[in-house]
């Protein structure tokens, strides 16, 4: 394969958020789309997300909004004619999308190429009863399981291997987990949920493997059949518990040289015999009494695992792979200048630690069961980076904003010792208190080994955790204390704490001694090579790599975690703001934990530091750049105040207005910007109840524009009043004016800030960055300077509407109570379009038949 014959790519993006489709799809698209268009390569970009980056920025030529469905995607092949089809970037939704092109002979009949895969590949990533008989071909060891298609077979299947037996679906609509089932009653729910989410109404059943260790490990191949391994990754939680649900560690913790290498080449043998082009996820499960291992899934499209081996090795994975997918082969791969090897031939080495800590919706949804199991149910992940397995696990614990992982050894939990084992023995969300609270009781490292399943080297560590924190608290103010915590990962507020002062002292004390923090970069060779990644994270050494960059320079404050309700927006909106502030000329520095965000990708930030979003770690990477402005997004308001009291120039973009429930549907509502002196209307949305597009629809349905002329000619009478009631505030930016009908007239109800939902859709409809035009009135120019681009509404003569989408299928919520459709719940947005409302509603429909609206 070679550049000459493919002149045009054809990209499926994700699809909306939700459980397990994070920001790592959208990501990908946004980093590839971009590279493969500077080999002179048209990209295609279909996806009906409206938070998704790389529909907007130019990352693709041509970018469709509409339904993922085949009807959808035949007609747009049939009218683009591209030449390549990347079937790595949608999730298994977009693998599942294409399986049924194949099918239909779509790609025969548009003479369109399936890059990276072969078709047979596609059969397999569904099916996972076929890629474990591909892998015995292989000689690769795999469990014991059988496709079952009635309870009559399953039943079968347990007579010949006994419970606990796992069950999954075979080609699952949505990312599926694996259920494990214990008894008779176990399987039957298992196989109720697991034939419905199958296209073919099948289940797998497999043996269980419940407390192997787990280890995850990603390579590269190119279309010649070079291979290497990108990152080895382990779970601090045993099989049982879902990957997601696990802490996990990169490098691998605790495995021998010889167990690494076994898996190093069963990864590249795997991805060699299947024909991979590109990046390949590889899950096994390893016996620690044995050293027996079995391989228990192999991913070949991007997901979360791909996406912590590029961002804690800085190898330039999606760079790279959108190279290979082109034909061009790893030696031939030349980097930018910033890596001094320029070569992408080069197995990545760490000489830091990376620990990714899952984030559960419990503080959303309150009747899901917080029982750790092989059912997925974090909404998203951090990461903490150090020198150490300690200080690594510290940071990640202090990037989820959970303050109670201050001091975190001295919390004492009010548990029996009945509730404290019964715990260690069956794991909830936030298992880290337990194990400590066992430790701080006597427990013995064996004993709590054997009991949860768990490497004893953990324990050691959090021992070491423990000790450090006890020195603390029994020597107030001593220097070697805190410089000892200081280097495992504790922080001013830790120390304040148990020295019963305030962090201000506690720094002044360390500035005083100096126990200052250094920053070190995330780079691929351990310090071999002079890379230049741009991304550092903050221990306590001596050589500072991190230099202040040049020119007028803005610092951004991530979102952290991917959570429930809003989050992944604010990733949309954050990466937006990245974009623009580049384009304004501004050197571009993020804070972010997440290794899933969009505004991660090298292209959007000048910088980034991998660092808590707490005070004092803010203000370490402060110290270093000191930015001429910070923003701060809906979900860092009280950081945003205090930086402000500390004398810095913060930008607030949140919901510092009260906001008001409107309970009624069917209200217009009028959407406005403004830069304190003068207001522009930008148009008029409505929200409709979610029941007109189904019966069964939950929430609501987003419409914008409103095309009713009496509705507008009433709004526009009402335009002064609009205008005099925003400016009252006197703050630059962008509201939502909620109008009410009394007595069938419009009247004005409540003024607020718009919503990031709102933000997208009116990007999405006018093809002008909403983003764009707040961040220029939040930096101070007038309205004249920033409209000049922003449609004229009357000429558009087509209708957006979007939805949220909820998770509570996938957390199996049935509660009448708790299933509401409130916005809060939401971990995802759909959008479609048409010429009419009615036409509009049909798209959006279309593209999600089994989700709930």
């Amino acid at each position: 394969m070679n550049n000459a014959v493919i002149s045009k790519v054809l990209i499926i993006g994700a699809g909306h958020n939700d459980i397990g489709r994070e920001g790592q799809h959208d990501a990908a698209v946004t980093q590839i789309g971009s590279a493969i268009r500077k080999l002179g390569i048209a990209v295609i970009l279909v996806d009906n997300n409206p938070f998704s980056v790389a529909a907007e920025n130019n990352f693709a030529d041509k970018v469709y909004i509409e339904p993922l469905t085949v009807g959808a995607i035949t007609k747009i092949i049939q009218a683009e004619q591209p030449d390549g089809l990347m079937p790595s970037l949608g999730g298994i939704q977009g693998v599942n999308l294409i399986q049924a092109l194949i099918r239909n002979n779509v790609l025969k009949n548009n003479h369109l190429r399936l890059l990276q895969w072969d078709a047979e590949m596609i059969d397999l990533v569904v099916n996972p009863a076929l890629m474990s008989n591909r892998l015995k071909d292989l000689s690769q060891p795999v469990i014991a399981s059988q496709v079952v298609a009635s309870q009559a077979e399953a039943d079968q299947v347990v007579r010949s291997v006994g419970f606990p037996v796992i069950v999954k679906s075979v080609a699952p609509r949505i990312e599926a987990s694996r259920q494990l089932c214990e008894d008779e009653a176990d399987l039957e729910r298992a196989l109720s949920k697991g034939f419905k989410l199958s296209a073919t109404k099948q289940c797998i059943v497999e043996q269980s493997i419940v407390g192997y260790k787990e280890i995850e490990f990603v390579g590269i191949r190119d279309p010649k059949g070079t291979a290497l391994l990108v990152a080895g990754m382990e779970n601090f939680d045993p099989v049982g518990i879902h990957s997601a649900d696990s802490i996990v560690f990169a490098p691998t913790q605790t495995i021998t040289d010889q167990e690494y290498q076994q898996f190093r080449s069963a990864t590249l043998t795997i991805m060699r015999a299947l024909h991979i082009v590109g990046a390949c996820h590889v899950q096994f499960a390893l016996d620690p009494t044995t050293q027996a291992y079995y391989v228990i899934k192999v991913t070949p499209y991007f997901d979360r695992a791909m996406a912590l081996a590029a961002r804690a090795t800085g190898y330039p994975l999606a760079r790279i792979v959108a190279n290979l997918t082109v034909g061009v082969s790893l030696p031939e791969i030349k980097l930018p200048t910033a890596f001094r090897k320029q070569t992408a031939l080069i197995e990545p080495v760490l000489d830091h630690i990376v620990c990714r800590i899952p984030i559960w919706p419990f503080n959303v949804l309150k009747k899901v069961s917080h029982q750790l199991d092989t059912v997925m149910e974090s909404t998203g992940s951090v990461i903490g980076i150090g020198r150490s397995t300690e200080e690594a696990l510290l940071k990640g614990l202090r990037a989820t904003d959970e303050s109670r992982y201050h001091v975190i050894a001295n919390q004492p939990q009010r548990y029996s010792e009945g509730e404290l084992i019964q715990r260690l023995i069956h794991p909830q969300a936030g298992r880290m208190l337990v194990l400590l609270e066992a430790l701080n009781r006597g427990y013995q490292i064996d004993e709590l080994a054997e009991l949860t399943k768990i490497d004893a080297f953990y324990f050691y560590k959090l021992s070491h955790i423990i000790a450090i924190e006890k020195a603390l608290r029994e020597h107030p103010f001593d220097v070697h204390a805190l410089g000892r915590a200081k280097y495992f990962g504790f922080t001013d507020e830790d120390a304040a704490a148990a020295w019963q002062s305030t962090p201000a002292e506690v720094n002044h004390f360390a500035i005083e001694n100096e126990i200052q923090a250094t920053f070190k970069e995330v780079e691929p060779t351990a310090g071999e090579f002079t890379e230049q990644t741009n991304t550092y994270y903050s221990t306590y050494e001596f050589d500072n790599e991190s230099t202040q960059l040049p020119g007028r320079r803005a610092v951004v404050i991530g979102t952290g975690a991917n959570r429930i309700g809003t989050n992944h927006a604010n990733d949309y909106l954050v990466s937006q703001l990245l974009f623009y502030l580049k384009k304004a000329d501004y050197q571009t520095i993020l804070i972010n934990t997440n290794p899933n965000s969009v505004a991660m990708t090298p292209q959007l930030a000048g910088k980034r530091y991998i660092e808590p979003k707490q005070v004092s770690d803010v203000l370490t990477v402060l110290a270093i750049e000191k930015p001429e402005v910070i923003f701060t997004t809906y979900h860092d308001y009280r950081l945003g105040q205090q930086l402000t009291k500390l004398g810095y120039q913060v930008v607030q973009i949140n919901n510092s207005l009260p906001r008001e429930q409107i309970k009624t549907n069917d209200s217009p509502a009028v959407e406005v910007i403004t830069d304190g002196s003068e207001v522009a209307i930008f148009g008029i949305s409505e929200i409709i109840a979610g029941n007109n597009l189904r019966p069964d629809v939950r929430g609501s349905v987003e419409v914008f524009p409103i095309q009713d002329k009496a509705e507008n000619q009433a709004i526009e009478a009402l335009s002064t009043e609009i205008k005099q009631r925003v400016l009252t505030f006197g703050v630059p930016g962008l509201y939502t004016v909620r109008l009410t009908i009394v007595d069938e007239e419009l009247h004005l109800a409540t003024i607020e800030p718009m919503s990031l939902a709102t933000m997208a859709l009116i990007s999405k409809a006018s093809g002008s960055s909403v983003t764009r035009l707040l961040l220029h009135v939040k930096l101070g120019e007038s309205l004249d300077k920033v409209m000049y681009d922003y449609p004229d509404l009357t000429t558009l003569d087509t209708i957006f509407v979007q939805a949220n989408t909820f998770p509570y299928n996938q957390l199996q919520i049935y509660d009448e109570d708790e299933v509401t459709g409130e916005p809060g719940h939401a971990t995802g947005t759909v959008i479609a379009h048409g010429k009419t409302l009615k036409a509009a509603l049909a798209a959006l429909n279309a593209g999600n038949e089994s989700t709930d609206f």
